[in-house]
């Protein structure tokens, strides 16, 4: 006898735009930067600051930006991905 898996609720998307604004171009970089601390602000706006997984994810999207443009914009792409697989519910 199988027993049925709990539905999950669905996840909000989260609107990553306010991040993106704070990135500026400087005069003689070719790509944006944040102003200020990215991954403080990425964990808090997804509300990832205490979950056991927010520091691993910000650590890999960082590693796989570092792939290719290792930028600000890209590790905010890479993270906004993984946020979306971390489990809602912290053990």
């Amino acid at each position: 006898m199988q027993i049925p898996l709990p539905r999950r609720r669905p996840k909000q998307a989260i609107d990553w735009q306010p991040i993106l604004n704070q990135m500026q171009q400087a005069e003689g970089q070719r790509l944006p930067e944040f102003q200020g601390d990215l991954k403080a602000a990425l964990l808090a706006h997804a509300g990832l600051t205490h979950h056991p997984k927010g520091e691993a994810t910000y650590q890999l999207a960082r590693e796989i930006a570092r792939l290719s443009t290792c930028c600000d914009p890209e590790i905010a792409y890479w993270f906004s991905r993984l946020a979306e697989l971390v489990d809602d519910s912290v053990d």
